[in-house]
């Protein structure tokens, strides 16, 4: 990071440029998509909230998402435990 103060603004401009240039080539030869199951558990409170603050930003950056819950047995939300 002190080596970038160091650089005229035309420099840093065209060291971003070169590592968007990479980035983007990065990207374009990826070909294969992989999934990812995140999974909550546990007692007490703030899975849903972790859960769901992941997958607004997930949204955010375009991907498609999924939510699944399981329950098992009598359920009695942690919320009304409180």
């Amino acid at each position: 990071m002190a080596a970038e103060t160091n650089l005229s603004p035309e420099q840093y401009q065209r060291k971003m440029q070169r590592r968007q240039e990479i980035q983007a080539q990065r990207l374009a030869e990826r070909t294969h998509q992989k999934g990812l199951i995140i999974v909550h558990t546990g007692d007490g409170k703030g899975k849903t909230t972790a859960a769901l603050g992941m997958v607004l930003r997930s949204l955010g950056h375009g991907y498609r998402v999924a939510i699944v819950q399981f329950i098992k047995g009598a359920w009695e939300p942690a919320e009304k435990l409180s």
